[in-house]
């Protein structure tokens, strides 16, 4: 029976270790990722990283000149914001694979969608996984620290957490 069990272990822990190195090559690959929109009018161009960080902002003609400032603002939004999907878009692409990335959409602004906790939880509360019920009354469930002071129930006096009796 103990080598049935460490048979499961031991292909268990392979597994482990191939998801892993996999997860490792996808995180240095993602670092990588670097998107370039330039507009339609060509007056401004966007390089955005992986995490829809700004890495460069360029004016490849001189057009952005006579542009009026609300014109030229709307121009460089909607660049940034197509060259963060598009990050977002090979981001996801890049671990998919790897099962659903709760709170990432490449529709969404900078690739990020609100996630509830009740949904990245999801999977914790299928059936026949066990989730040990949390303690609604009782000492620290207030909100407040723990009391100072415990009852040591062999004498009745009052020992505080360091052992010491005050």
């Amino acid at each position: 029976m103990t080598t049935q069990w460490e048979a499961r272990l031991a292909e268990a822990m392979t597994e482990f270790q191939e998801t892993r190195e996999q997860l490792n090559r996808a995180s240095a690959e993602a670092g990588r990722i670097s998107v370039t929109v330039t507009s339609k009018d060509r007056a401004v161009e966007a390089t955005v990283g992986a995490q829809g960080e700004l890495r460069s902002l360029r004016f490849p003609t001189s057009r952005y000149r006579s542009m009026a400032p609300a014109e030229l603002s709307g121009v460089l939004m909607s660049t940034i914001s197509q060259a963060r999907r598009e990050a977002a878009s090979q981001l996801l692409d890049l671990y998919r694979p790897f099962g659903p990335v709760p709170g990432m959409s490449a529709d969404s602004e900078a690739g990020f969608t609100p996630v509830s906790w009740d949904d990245l939880l999801a999977p914790l509360k299928e059936e026949g996984i066990e989730v040990p019920e949390t303690r609604t009354t009782g000492p620290g469930t207030t909100g407040a620290l723990l009391d100072e002071l415990v009852d040591d129930e062999t004498d009745g006096d009052a020992v505080a957490r360091d052992g010491m009796t005050r």
